[in-house]
């Protein structure tokens, strides 16, 4: 009986370390490593921050522009507005650099204005008219308001010299056909003899009427 519980008590020794023993080894006696428990990063924590203060701006204030709205000139005094509401201080601009070897400018001649100059009027006459400056091409203005060409040539023509017209309206213009100068008169002659208007010098020119109808008319060269 005591030798049963010995054996028992052996045999379950035996086991209970085979027991301990697997845990650690494989059957090929090969030693097994340990489960290791995952290691968690410790929970961070934000600094504190502390509260930005913005600090009050200045205000802005407004002061009168030099004359001529652009900047004010060298060393003239600005007057500043001062934030704290202060009497207000100068800012004096200062002159830029004088370079001792630059050249001198001369300034510019002013010059005059230009005025257009007028073409001289044409003297008129004095004395009594020539044949040879009654000679040549005419514009006779009618009374209707037109104009024509009269020639006036030195060519004589009996006691006369020749005449001729073109484009007048007047029957009594369109029939010259002579002319001579008596002082400071031009008499235009129609064929036959007959007078076709009478001009008396003005001026430059010859003014007059027709012999038959009394109308206006005058030469200008």
């Amino acid at each position: 009986m005591t030798s049963r519980l010995l054996a028992t008590a052996a045999f379950a020794a035996l086991l209970a370390g085979c027991q301990g023993s697997g845990r650690f080894t494989d059957f090929g006696g090969t030693p097994r490593s340990q489960p290791v428990a995952p290691v968690r990063p410790a929970p961070v924590t934000p600094a504190p921050t502390s509260p930005v203060i913005s600090a009050p701006l200045p205000p802005v204030t407004s002061g009168p522009l030099p004359p001529g709205g652009g900047l004010p000139p060298i060393g003239s005094s600005v007057p500043i507005e001062t934030p704290d509401g202060g009497p207000p201080r100068s800012s004096v601009r200062p002159a830029p650099p004088i370079d001792p070897d630059a050249e001198p400018v001369a300034p510019e001649p002013q010059r005059a204005p230009q005025v257009a100059a007028r073409p001289p009027e044409p003297a008129a006459p004095s004395g009594p008219p020539t044949r040879t400056a009654v000679t040549g091409n005419w514009t006779a203005k009618e009374a209707a308001g037109g104009s024509c060409r009269v020639t006036l040539s030195s060519a004589p023509t009996l006691d006369l010299y020749k005449a001729n017209s073109s484009g007048c309206q007047s029957r009594e213009l369109q029939r010259v056909n002579a002319w001579e100068l008596r002082g400071d008169e031009v008499y235009l002659y129609e064929p036959g003899g007959g007078v076709a208007a009478r001009l008396k010098q003005s001026g430059r020119n010859f003014e007059g009427t027709s012999a038959r109808t009394g109308a206006p008319i005058t030469l200008t060269k």
